[in-house]
Parts: structure tokens; C-alpha cells; sequence
């Protein structure tokens, strides 16, 4: 229950930011698929190769499950890294806006992409690997940004503010970095090991 009113206090207390962080994803979206129909011919044929072959030869390729699991944590959690750096400087805040924009912007070329070129089966496609660990992946992102952003802010004009010693303020930051990068490992799982077996058993 503690934990439960932490989570609400601080989502009341930063409302006009998670506002903000999720308009702005929300625009990357937009944004990402609006760029689909300008892709170049040969890149976007390129990209149609690399997914016409992995589907027809989804049941004959031994995908290393470990592997694909291993990167999709690392590739996560050099955002997340990423985050929590930026936060550390006075100039944080735009960077981690740029992150989140261009997050969103990667989104939504994916999923117009494939839906654009594949029609239904883009978006069968879409909703089988792509779906599962976003809807983890996205919420903590948007978490972290704000935290990010709240850091930086700190490190900028609050630390005679707050009342709280750096030291204590910067163990908080990065405990609760562990903490996040422990539900991520939860969405590499599903995005390495699971949706491609989803995949699988549907192609």
C-alpha cells in the first residue's frame, strides 16, 4: 500500500510532465509513420527483403533465443543509461525530450512501415512481436524520462531547494534506475524469447 501511494503522490505531483512526455511520443508516432511514403525505393526494398526472408524462413532458422534476449536488453537499457546521465547534467532536459521524440518517431516508422507494406499481415505482425513489450517498455520509458528530467531540474537550481544532500538524491536516481532496468529485463524476455515463438507458431 505504501508503494502503491508513493506511485499515486508522484504521478499527481508530476502530471503536467507525464503530459508532456507522453504528447510527445505520442507526436514521435506520428511523426515516424507520416515519414513511411517517403522511403527511398532501394531502402525500402532492402527492408522488404529482410523481412520476406526472415518470415519464409522462420521455421527453418534456428533463431538464438539467449542472443536476441541479451540484445534486446542491452539496446533498452543503453536508453535508460542514457536517461539517467543526461540527468546528471544541467542540459538534461532537451536530451531526454530528443530521446523520447525520437523513441516514439522509431515506433511508429516500425509499425507504419510494416502495415503499409503487408497490409493485414503487417499488422498481425505487429501485434505479435511488437505490441507484447512495448506495453512495458513504453510506460517505464515515460517514467524514467520524468524522473530524468526531475534530476536534472535538481541538479540545475534545486539541490539548496530540496533540502536533500546530492549524495542521498543521486543513490535514490540510481537505485531506482536498477529497479527499472529490472522490469526491462521483463520486456527483453518477451521480445527475445516470446514474441518470436508467437511469431512462429502463427507464420
Amino acid at each position: 500500500m505504501i508503494v502503491k501511494s508513493r506511485i499515486k503522490k508522484h504521478i499527481s505531483a508530476n502530471q503536467w510532465q507525464y503530459l508532456i512526455i507522453t504528447l510527445l511520443f505520442t507526436i514521435g508516432i506520428i511523426v515516424g509513420n507520416y515519414k513511411v511514403p517517403a522511403l527511398e525505393g532501394g531502402v525500402r526494398n532492402h527492408l522488404l527483403d529482410l523481412i520476406n526472408g526472415y518470415l519464409l524462413g522462420n521455421n527453418q532458422v534456428d533463431i538464438n533465443g539467449s542472443k536476441l534476449l541479451f540484445l534486446a536488453f542491452l539496446n533498452q537499457a543503453k536508453t535508460f543509461m542514457l536517461i539517467w546521465f543526461l540527468g546528471l547534467t544541467v542540459i538534461g532536459m532537451p536530451l531526454i525530450l530528443a530521446i523520447v521524440l525520437l523513441k516514439g518517431m522509431a515506433l511508429g516508422f516500425t509499425v507504419g512501415f510494416l502495415v503499409q507494406e503487408k497490409a493485414g499481415v503487417g499488422v498481425l505482425i505487429s501485434l505479435l512481436t511488437i505490441l507484447p513489450q512495448n506495453l512495458i517498455y513504453i510506460p517505464l520509458l515515460i517514467v524514467w524520462s520524468v524522473v530524468g528530467i526531475k534530476f536534472s531540474i535538481y541538479i540545475a537550481v534545486g539541490r539548496q531547494v530540496s533540502g536533500i544532500s546530492l549524495g542521498r538524491a543521486l543513490l535514490s536516481y540510481s537505485f531506482l534506475l536498477l529497479m527499472l532496468l529490472a522490469l526491462v529485463a521483463i520486456g527483453a524476455f518477451i521480445e527475445g524469447i516470446f514474441s518470436p515463438w508467437l511469431l512462429r507458431q502463427f507464420v
